[in-house]
């Protein structure tokens, strides 16, 4: 069972990380939340930031420009989307990213494992920590009472992570086999309940859900270069930062997780670096999805 966990221990170490740094400097304090967004734009975007090799691979001439406008129509109709109806897009985005994550990360299982791991990746937090999570769902969307949509979230967690964790035999050749997913949903929980739900997604996103994508896909696609997967990340990045600048949102985030350690300034600050975060994640993931399940026909 441990030797399985070999090639997680990024994931792992990153929690342990997280986790020793959240109990020095505190769970919600502003720098160590813009460590975690920080976290989560840097190592996690570059493998979204592949889908521009993919569609160079796939697509040539007219129909890469094709390929890529509409890449970029998407972006701008979740961000519309997200500003009409925040609440609807938010479980969209949660919904979407589900079916990714089991998708991605259990490949050469049945679906309804799939929907397991990627459901106990999204709903776990919901069930472990449901205050804090309706304080990260009302910063993000703007919508305050978030409450049920919280705890209904986190009622899917129980069957999804039982499912998870009954024994199931995998080819060898399939990618993340079932062994060690218990124990890495064991660490997810731990990272949840010691440190907070942001620092289990974080460490799980930047550092098990994006590398493993990131490999499979390069190793599908050679000759990419590095330094081009994270310009393109970096762009992304001061799109964040501009918009945490230029467009501060009013959400109060000492309100939200109870906490007075923050002044104004600082508030506004975090709580529009933790939105516009997690907008540019969900703004990415639909082009993401649609330019995966065509490039898998």
């Amino acid at each position: 069972m441990l030797s399985a966990l070999k090639p997680f221990r990024a994931f792992l170490g990153c929690s342990a990380l997280a986790v020793l740094l959240a109990s020095l400097i505190g769970t919600y304090h502003p720098v160590y939340l813009t460590l975690l967004c920080l976290l989560i734009l840097f190592a996690g975007l570059p493998h979204g930031a592949f889908d521009y090799y993919i569609m160079a691979a796939r697509y040539q001439g007219r129909r890469f420009a094709g390929a890529l406008g509409t890449y970029f129509v998407l972006i701008g109709l979740t961000f519309t989307l997200w500003w009409i109806a925040p609440l609807i897009s938010l479980g969209s985005f949660l919904f979407y990213s589900a079916i990714h994550f089991g998708d991605s990360d259990w490949p050469g299982q049945q679906a309804s494992r799939k929907w397991a791991w990627g459901t106990s990746v999204i709903a776990l937090p919901c069930l472990l920590q449901p205050a804090a999570v309706s304080g990260l769902f009302a910063v993000i969307s703007g919508v305050d009472d978030v409450a049920i949509f919280t705890a209904t979230a986190g009622l899917l967690a129980i069957p999804a992570v039982a499912w998870c964790c009954v024994p199931t035999r995998t080819p060898a050749d399939s990618g993340v086999g079932s062994e060690p997913m218990p124990l890495l949903l064991l660490a997810y929980a731990g990272a949840c309940l010691l440190a907070g739900p942001l620092t289990a997604f974080a460490c799980y996103f930047a550092c098990l859900h994006s590398p493993f994508h990131l490999a499979r896909w390069r190793r599908r696609i050679d000759g990419t270069p590095a330094w081009g997967i994270h310009a393109l990340s970096a762009i992304v990045v001061v799109c964040v930062g501009a918009l945490v600048l230029w467009l501060p949102v009013e959400s109060n985030i000492d309100n939200v997780f109870g906490s007075q350690a923050l002044n104004d300034a600082a508030s506004a600050i975090t709580s529009s670096t933790v939105r516009y975060t997690f907008l540019a994640l969900a703004a990415l993931t639909v082009p993401h999805m649609t330019l995966l399940l065509l490039a898998r026909r």
